[in-house]
């Protein structure tokens, strides 16, 4: 009888044992499923930040080149405008008022 009793209580604990690991295992199944869920969004939202940073790399390499093409221009104008001033002699600006005074 007591070799029986100790195969019963062998045989429940081996149950018991067996079926602690599966509730276990299935709570830990499931922190594993919202783990994997939260790294698939992680990888979503980070491609979507990829993609705004790329964007943004773009415009300003853009804007890069339009103030340097607009700085050259400025230049090429500002060079244009140097003229050197007509040296006038005071008889000439003497003239030059008379007739502004006659009316021509």
């Amino acid at each position: 009888m007591k070799k029986i009793w100790k195969y019963i209580v062998g045989f429940f604990s081996f149950i018991g044992g067996i079926l602690t690991l599966v509730l276990l295992s299935s709570n830990k199944n499931k922190k594993v499923k919202e783990i994997k869920k939260n790294i698939k969004n992680n990888e979503k939202k980070t491609k979507v930040i990829d993609k705004q940073i790329d964007a943004s790399k773009e415009t300003d390499e853009y804007l890069k080149r339009a103030l340097e093409n607009k700085k050259k221009h400025l230049e090429k104008l500002e060079n244009n405008k140097k003229t050197k001033p007509k040296k006038k002699t005071v008889s000439k600006a003497r003239s030059k008022l008379k007739n502004i005074g006659k009316g021509k």
